[in-house]
């Protein structure tokens, strides 16, 4: 029986919890995309696009600054439901990219 590693088996955790991560993140783009078709009409959803997850934070592409205005006042709600669908805190805040 040989003996691993340490470096090797570090390298190999760490690959696989970038992993997790990104699963996560992705998972945090469909979550929105979910809740905002509860909370919003067809058109406006439209208007608005999931882009990426950077420290605890959710990018929102925004067509025009009346969405991200909606999306702001809604904040609280969607950042609740998120969270409660991913059975974690995963997401803090919400920015906007017009």
């Amino acid at each position: 029986m040989g003996f691993t590693n340490l470096g090797d088996m570090l390298k190999d955790r760490a690959r696989k919890q970038g992993v997790s991560k990104q699963v996560e993140a992705a998972m945090v783009l469909e979550y929105f995309k979910q809740v905002v078709g509860e909370i919003f009409e067809k058109e406006e959803t439209d208007a608005m696009n999931p882009m990426y997850v950077k420290d605890s934070t959710l990018f929102i592409a925004v067509i025009t600054p009346v969405i991200a205005q909606e999306l702001k006042l809604r904040e609280k709600l969607i950042l609740k439901k998120i969270n409660e669908k991913a059975g974690l805190k995963a997401i803090k805040s919400i920015r906007f990219l017009a």
